[in-house]
């Protein structure tokens, strides 16, 4: 949990310091050339460029060989050579993807662009082509490719692929444009923190076998700049190096995809991701920068402008707007008031601003790295391991009160509600209301969520530690909670020892957060619901409860049944199911005398694969059912009250 930018005296502003050298890397490095003014002369700059081809070229041939040992589960896809580290979509629009490959160039004469061919079609046999052309790749990208595919149809799952010169083909990706009206349900996984070297990437296989989901939303430290040393677990030979220069953060980066779990994630699934600190070592200008370029080139995310930021908007039709915030970078470069300053920045508050009096969407999703909502620890009666004596994180957004106090009080002066604020960085799982004060009980009710103005959900770190990894043992864990829930009365949920991701599932009326955890030291093909909770449209704050309970959920015989939810239900209800291999199930569903009042159509699963499974009730009277669910190895009952 060490905040590096947050130990810096100088603020970072990657729009100070001469944009251009974003797209002309070559020159960093070079003593006194730090602006595009200074550039050196045309016979210097063929000179420096030549001479860095070169140097990018043995130095792609020794990183081939940069690890003598990987721990377990770190292998290239050969069998999809030279598309050795997978495929990956992001940032969709209801007409435009982002999609990304890299290619793996052994040759040492190499320096041209090579021309990929890319295929766009509707189903996953690539025989329904829609859209098609070629990306280059290149060196001084490190041979990574990405193309904004325009032309698509508005919430619709589509299927991708690429192809080098030679024939050779990439694994078959999969992705979704947003929609671009009303829509039933969207289903956003929250995720963070994700370091290799600290356990298994169970979470991630986990979310890329979830069939609904619509979009991944990763909220910073997607790579980490150096191994924990309470947490080497899956550690190579050599041991990982702290990058500073752009090659070694593109490593970094390729030894990630060195990971299948996290691969398949970024083929199935489009993503929308963001940067923190680990990804971006804020404690150096020309390190940043660096960072900052080696991020663009190796995730899904469509350039802004220039300064290569990454706060941006994503519409989610008429029922969600992603208002993606960046807490990280320009943080401390403008004053707001004597000892307060933004966390955002005036440029970037101001845009927060714009986009928030623009949006016309039902709910309002605001990614920021950093924690939102207060954690306070006045009163404790014991010192805590982390924080100071006010705050359990003055990194967060608890540093820069007043900041959020004009955010929120924005929102709240113009009545605007349905504002779900989503974070990472501190590893945790947590969901709290967010009030203006929650620690006053006249601005503040904790039972019944009045005066809250939103709600956060921190998602929890994909693997890297929490307070048990820290040495400190599961009573102690449990005290904190006590402790921090009873100091915190507007917090809802914590978890200070479980790993995993959020899942947000939001609906015109309600919005549902589920905590989903996984072991992290080692392989496991399961995971746990560890919470669920709603918000109903109009009311701002999370309640107990959701679509699925704890008691809901079947695992047998390798079969997990989760639901049915809504329940009573209405017009409909749903199933989630997985099975470890492919079967086919059915349903029937019997009233209270034992007679078949429905057969419903079967249903293939494909193993490992989660399916959201909808059945009609249109058609059937109020009362209590009962469904079977039978497979080739598995029989499952689950009563069903269908009301008015």
């Amino acid at each position: 949990m060490i905040n590096k930018s947050a130990q810096s005296s100088t603020p970072y502003s990657p729009s100070k310091g001469g944009q251009k050298d974003v797209y002309f890397p070559l020159w960093r490095g070079i003593k006194g050339v730090e602006k595009w003014e200074d550039r050196p002369n045309i016979f210097q700059q063929c000179l420096i460029y030549t001479l860095s081809i070169i140097f990018l070229l043995i130095s792609s041939l020794s990183l081939q060989a940069q690890w003598t040992e990987l721990p377990d589960n770190m292998y290239a896809d050969t069998l999809a050579f030279p598309f050795l580290y997978g495929v990956a979509s992001g940032d969709p629009t209801d007409s435009q993807v982002i999609l990304w490959t890299k290619l793996e160039v052994t040759s040492i004469v190499q320096i041209n662009p090579i021309p990929l061919a890319y295929r766009v079609a509707t189903d996953e046999t690539m025989n329904n082509i829609v859209q098609n052309g070629t990306v280059e790749a290149t060196i001084l990208q490190d041979w990574t490719a990405k193309v904004d595919v325009q032309g698509l149809e508005a919430g619709t799952r589509y299927y991708y692929q690429f192809e080098d010169p030679n024939g050779s083909l990439s694994q078959v990706g999969r992705t979704k444009t947003a929609p671009a009206d009303a829509s039933e349900e969207l289903n956003f996984v929250v995720a963070s923190c994700s370091s290799v070297y600290s356990g298994y990437f169970n979470a991630y296989r986990r979310i890329a076998e979830r069939d609904e989901v619509d979009l991944v939303i990763h909220l910073g430290d997607y790579v980490y700049d150096y191994p924990d040393v309470d947490e080497l677990i899956r550690i190579p030979e050599p041991y990982p190096i702290d990058p500073l220069y752009l090659d070694e953060w593109r490593t970094k980066h390729r030894y990630y995809l060195l990971d299948p779990d996290l691969r398949l994630m970024r083929q199935m699934h489009p993503m929308a991701a963001i940067w923190d600190n680990h990804d971006t070592d804020g404690n150096d200008a020309q390190t940043t920068m660096e960072a900052m370029q080696a991020f663009h080139e190796y995730l899904p995310v469509r350039q802004q402008d220039e300064d290569l930021h990454l706060y941006r908007r994503l519409q989610y039709g008429d029922l969600v707007d992603i208002i993606m915030m960046d807490a990280q970078l320009y943080r401390n470069q403008d004053v707001l008031a004597p000892g307060e300053n933004s966390i955002l920045s005036n440029e970037q508050y101001d845009w927060v601003i714009d986009q928030i009096d623009s949006s016309t969407a039902t709910w309002r999703v605001f990614g920021t790295q950093k924690m939102f909502g207060l954690w306070s620890v006045l009163g404790s009666p014991l010192p805590l391991p982390i924080g100071n004596d006010t705050v359990v994180d003055p990194g967060s957004w608890d540093g820069f009160m007043l900041e959020r106090e004009m955010l929120l009080s924005h929102l709240k002066d113009n009545g605007i509600d349905n504002n779900i604020f989503i974070s990472g960085d501190l590893h945790f799982s947590m969901a709290m209301d967010i009030p203006l004060n929650p620690l006053d009980s006249t601005d503040y009710n904790p039972e019944t969520g009045e005066g809250s103005i939103g709600i956060e959900m921190m998602g929890g770190s994909i693997t890297r530690g929490n307070l048990d990894e820290n040495g400190y043992d599961s009573g102690l864990a449990d005290l904190m909670v006590s402790l921090s829930m009873s100091l915190n009365p507007h917090h809802k949920y914590e978890e200070l020892v479980e790993h995993g991701y959020g899942l947000l599932k939001i609906r015109p009326d309600t919005t549902y957060g589920q905590f989903w955890h996984s072991d992290i030291l080692s392989f496991v093909n399961q995971e746990n619901l560890g919470k669920e909770l709603f918000c109903v449209n109009g009311t701002n704050h999370w309640q107990e409860g959701g679509l699925v309970a704890n008691e809901d959920i079947i695992v047998k015989n390798n079969y997990t049944v989760a639901g049915p939810f809504p329940n009573p239900a209405n017009q409909s209800f749903a199933l989630n199911i997985m099975t470890e291999q492919t079967d086919n199930l059915n349903f029937s569903l019997f009233d209270l005398n034992g007679k078949i009042v429905d057969i419903y159509p079967p249903v293939q699963t494909i193993g490992q694969v989660h399916r959201t499974i909808t059945f009609d009730l249109s058609d059937i009277q109020t009362g209590v059912y009962f469904l079977e669910i039978s497979g080739a190895d598995f029989r499952a009952v689950r009563k069903v009250m269908v009301v008015d």
